[in-house]
């Protein structure tokens, strides 16, 4: 009989120890290869009807209300329904009235910082402003003429000029990278058309998306978009769809559902009065602005008619009834509130917070409607810190499911 020699104790746990090694790593490898839950927005359509409809009050986990301190008998002009908004280590405010197109900056609790206005048609100047981006201490202004222009931060020296292509008019522009640009394009009379672009200047190559707008999309919005963590939210007036980009590949992120309030696909066929008349103005349908943005997971939207407004003023655009759509991704829960602000007004985001800008017949409008509830005191407060009671207050609110 053969006699095995005897085996070290040591070797023996080493030999032990290995083979733990090898089934953990197995296990490891089965789990990564299951399926994962996929993004519940992916699978499902999504309800949004009247039986989702909080207060705001009931929406929000945290508010702040930061006013935008211009400095005391300067000629800076705040007050403007048309504005835009960049929000990161600062706030970049620029107004679209007046014929000003100056942009501010201020620190984040408000107080100003810097102004800068080199409006004009000369070569190192902006023409026209519909859309800051601010990435890397460098503004780009979207001139919405097919161009971009670069400054360097602080300085607002001129840094070039950047040709996106032969657009009639460009509304919206997103940064990928210095040299790649993800735009819409105003889709032109009631056909669809494909609107959103992949523009890349070196090589200088333009890929347009395979998505196409609805006839009348334009006369709410042509084409909007959402920053992710390396990809966006597609979306546009009208459409039930929320697209997503990432990695050269669109695929739906979200489909929308009104209920019976949908819109009927034959009335896309209707004459533009005839169209505005019944979708819009009876109040009888509901459907997707265009809006869109996205912070700490949360996806917002503007619709409009979820409930109809019993004191509806087709001349005053504070009377439409549009909401604010809150979805969760990972668990489709929904929060659907009045919203104070009209299809004018765009949202902003950062670091998990959503933002506002209010003007004052905004915050008038929600003192008299005690829109904010348990949180007006904070409104008052902000509003007495005003330099001057026309310029406006940042609101900024982070959801809670």
């Amino acid at each position: 009989m053969k006699v095995l020699p005897k085996q070290d104790p040591i070797n023996k746990f080493r030999n032990f120890n290995g083979h733990l090694t090898i089934i953990f790593f197995l296990v490891w490898l089965f789990v990564q290869c299951q399926p994962k839950e996929k993004n519940i927005l992916h699978t499902s359509s999504i309800l949004l009807d009247e039986n989702s409809l909080f207060n705001f009050e009931d929406c929000v986990s945290a508010i702040e209300f930061i006013p935008l301190l211009a400095p005391k008998d300067s000629l800076i002009n705040l007050s403007c329904r048309v504005h835009e908004l960049v929000v990161n280590d600062k706030f970049y405010y620029a107004s679209r009235c007046h014929n000003d197109l100056s942009i501010h900056s201020f620190d984040l609790a408000g107080n100003h910082l810097r102004s800068w206005n080199r409006k004009g048609d000369g070569p190192e100047e902006y023409p026209s402003l519909h859309g800051l981006m601010v990435e890397n201490n460098e503004m780009y202004i979207n001139t919405g003429r097919g161009t971009i222009v670069k400054y360097g931060l602080p300085a607002f020296e001129f840094k070039e000029q950047i040709d996106l292509g032969a657009f009639n008019f460009v509304p919206t522009v997103s940064f990928i990278s210095p040299k790649r640009f993800l735009i819409s394009s105003e889709p032109s009379g009631n056909e669809r058309n494909k609107i959103f672009h992949d523009i890349q200047l070196e090589p200088k190559t333009s890929k347009t998306l395979p998505v196409a707008s609805l006839p009348y999309s334009g006369e709410l919005n042509p084409g909007l978009l959402a920053k992710m963590e390396g990809s966006h939210l597609l979306n546009y007036g009208l459409s039930d769809t929320i697209y997503h980009y990432h990695e050269d590949s669109t695929s739906i992120y979200a489909t929308l559902d009104f209920g019976d309030k949908s819109i009927n696909p034959v009335d896309f066929e209707l004459e533009g009065g005839e169209f505005i008349e019944k979708v819009l103005l009876s109040q009888n349908y509901a459907f997707n602005t265009g809006h869109i943005s996205i912070s700490g997971g949360t996806l917002k939207l503007l619709a409009y008619g979820i409930q109809k407004n019993p004191d509806f003023n087709r001349d005053d655009l504070s009377t439409f009834p549009f909401y604010d759509v809150f979805i969760h991704p990972d668990t489709g829960m929904k929060k659907i509130t009045k919203a104070l602000m009209d299809v004018r007004n765009k949202s902003y985001s950062s670091d998990g917070y959503f933002y506002q800008v209010m003007q004052q017949e905004d915050w008038q409008r929600a003192l008299d409607e005690s829109y904010f509830g348990k949180h007006e005191k904070k409104l008052l407060k902000s509003i007495q810190r005003l330099s001057d009671e026309e310029d406006p207050i940042i609101l900024k609110y982070k959801i809670a499911f």
